[in-house]
């Protein structure tokens, strides 16, 4: 929705929004912009998954038709890093709840920190 002029839609009550260390990507980007603009609480696990990256999938028969190879199978490639209004990504140290409630998750290895070479967390100036 770009414009709505309609201002019984508007929802200016208070706003939780609930994660768990599974929440990633889109989820954190929405729940850290809430977070930063003081527009809702965040609630559940300690921190999110830490998935401040994004990724585009690449198709390799696309690029190389009747290949004698068979099916090439595709290519994963990052080529964007999500950032938080003060500067901060949310790669491997995701979004911080504001009150944290212990899940099933808390205990098992499972966040962007947890996988293979993953991408540092780093800072740009805000």
């Amino acid at each position: 929705v770009l414009k709505d002029t309609d201002p019984s839609v508007l929802w200016d009550g208070p706003l939780v929004i609930l994660v768990n260390e599974l929440s990633a990507s889109a989820s954190e980007i929405l729940a850290a912009a809430m977070q930063d603009y003081k527009r809702a609480i965040v609630i559940g696990s300690k921190q999110t998954y830490g998935k401040g990256t994004v990724q585009n999938v690449i198709d390799l028969n696309r690029w190389i038709r009747n290949s004698d190879f068979g099916d090439l199978g595709a290519l994963k490639v990052t080529t964007q890093k999500f950032y938080r209004v003060n500067g901060g990504s949310t790669q491997l140290e995701g979004v911080k709840s504001d009150v944290v409630v212990p899940d099933r998750y808390s205990y098992i290895d499972i966040g962007e920190k947890d996988q293979e070479n993953p991408l540092p967390w780093d800072q740009i100036e805000a």
